[in-house]
């Protein structure tokens, strides 16, 4: 078997070559001169080399005394590297967190969310999806992201979920509608309008929408569907119709439209942090800490 030196070998090395004394190098290690001796003499042995000329006042590194202390040099600051990162991961300081998100969250909360903990936790890296909310629920069950940000009420069967926001309904007009420059305005005085929603991937909001219409009289009218917000906002400037936006809307302002919030409905948009409560990922625990 091939005898290869421990990390006490490489510490009492490094430590006698930095003070050039066995004695001062003992009381620094909290050892005894003669153990200090003793494992300069042991190292030596190892290596079938001579690391060190002795006289009777010092202690001086041969040419291979001196290779060998820039590699310890390294080999101690990688090791001390690794425990540091052990611990970061352990802890959730580092890693890999996987985050799930839908529209109303990008362009409301989650950019601040997401800048506040990489800048206190710069070693962990967060892989961001776009997926449905009913999607992200199926992908947190399987274990396939770690967190969502959703919006409604979906089945939530065996995750857990943390409410972080409610938001107003703001009505979107072109420039030139008549109730553009109002400073709010009812769903009733909306109920003769044609509307532009999200396509199939914006069901669960726009069936809250038009559940609130009916509650307030009338069924919209819907003119134009489109699969994005860039597209719904870009149909309402054409003049296919106006539509009704969560208030986030407001972080992503597009010339040409106004934006009137809608009296009488209260907050009903609600944006939920979930999470699969089996996850083991102690990255999600340092973020769940922080919001």
């Amino acid at each position: 078997m091939v005898l290869r030196p421990s990390i006490r070998h490489l510490i009492v090395l490094k430590t006698v070559v930095e003070l050039r004394n066995v004695t001062k190098s003992a009381a620094m290690l909290n050892s005894s001169q003669p153990s200090i001796s003793r494992t300069i003499k042991e190292l030596e042995e190892i290596i079938g080399r001579q690391l060190f000329d002795r006289t009777t006042r010092s202690i001086m590194p041969t040419s291979a005394g001196r290779e060998l202390y820039n590699r310890s040099v390294e080999i101690l600051s990688d090791i001390d590297a690794s425990i540091a990162s052990t611990r970061d991961v352990s802890d959730g300081r580092s890693g890999l967190l996987k985050i799930g998100y839908m529209d109303f969250a990008i362009v409301g909360r989650l950019p601040q969310i997401l800048r506040k903990f990489s800048t206190q936790n710069p070693r962990v890296r967060l892989d961001t999806q776009w997926h449905m909310t009913q999607n992200q629920v199926h992908l947190l069950s399987t274990g396939e992201l770690d967190v969502g940000f959703i919006s409604g009420f979906p089945n939530l069967t065996g995750l857990e979920k943390r409410e972080i926001s409610r938001e107003r309904l703001f009505a979107v007009f072109p420039d030139d509608h008549r109730l553009a420059r109002q400073t709010s305005v009812s769903l009733e005085s909306l109920s003769g309008e044609s509307f532009v929603t999200g396509g199939d991937n914006w069901h669960h909001y726009t069936d809250l929408l038009i559940e609130l219409c009916v509650q307030h009289g009338f069924v919209p009218r819907v003119s134009q569907t489109a699969l994005t917000r860039d597209g719904i906002l870009g149909f309402v400037l054409a003049g296919a119709g106006i539509t009704i936006y969560p208030e986030c809307i407001l972080n992503a302002p597009r010339r040409g439209l106004n934006y009137v919030p809608v009296d009488g409905v209260g907050r009903p948009v609600v944006i939920s942090l979930v999470w699969n409560e089996s996850c083991a990922n102690p990255v999600l625990a340092s973020f769940l800490k922080q919001i």
